[in-house]
């Protein structure tokens, strides 16, 4: 007698996928943020220190012990270089708006010293290592690089030998900010690499880390078909999603 539980899947029909299959699925069980995967590394780098048995034959568990710590350690320099990097950025905006207002009062001091001739008062701004704009006026270059040695080369000698080096925007305060922003400059230009390279090494950690961490999650169902959700959440697949 037929079993009348049994429903019949019409012809041409895909055969429907184990309900299980979709469980074991690494880019849900792995996280893509930085620190919740250190630590889902972490927790399989232990369990795995503990199951002997546990083989991949090209990653050895003390290898991937060493990848987790060296990954920890980078994010921890990317996040401390990208910190220390703030104050001096924000100092470094601090200084380009002052001299962009000394600029306007500075251009005011050559305009009177030109007998408030136009002419004459545009002649000499590029002296003072300004760049006539689109507009038609006079500024510093934009590039942070570039208005240093403006400054340095140019607008420094440029206001010394000037009538009005003693005003109140004279040689002192463009002297003053210059030195400023020539030490914060180099300072903001070494964490910027620092960040760049702490950026690399996590990268690069990382892909290797999912790569490790997807192989751990095939291996795990393979050797423990009925059981392996319960193995991934003990080794520290604790998560559906991130």
């Amino acid at each position: 007698m037929a079993d009348q539980s049994t429903t019949p899947i019409p012809a041409g029909s895909p055969t429907p996928a184990p309900a299980t299959d979709a469980v074991v699925n690494p880019k849900l069980l792995i996280p893509k943020k930085d620190g919740p995967l250190a630590e889902v590394a972490r927790l399989v780098a232990d369990a795995w220190g503990k199951e002997t048995w546990f083989l991949l034959r090209w990653k050895a568990q003390a290898d991937f012990a060493q990848l987790v710590a060296e990954f920890s350690t980078a994010i921890t320099a990317k996040r401390g270089a990208a910190t220390a990097r703030t104050p001096q950025s924000q100092r470094l905006q601090e200084l380009d708006d002052q001299f962009d207002e000394g600029l306007r009062i500075l251009k005011k001091y050559v305009n009177e010293d030109s007998g408030y001739d136009k002419a004459r008062t545009d002649a000499r701004l590029p002296g003072f290592g300004l760049l006539a704009n689109k507009n038609g006026g006079f500024i510093l270059s934009r590039d942070r690089d570039q208005r240093l040695v403006a400054l340095r080369d140019m607008l420094l000698p440029s206001v010394a030998a000037a009538p009005f080096a003693a005003r109140e925007f004279g040689s002192a305060y463009w002297q003053t900010r210059f030195d400023e922003y020539k030490i914060l400059l180099g300072q903001t230009d070494g964490l910027a690499g620092k960040v760049s390279k702490s950026v690399s090494q996590k990268d690069t950690a990382k892909l290797e880390l999912r790569k490790v961490l997807q192989a751990v999650v095939y291996a795990l169902k393979a050797n423990y078909p009925d059981t392996f959700e319960a193995e991934l959440r003990s080794w520290g697949f604790r998560k559906e999603g991130y």
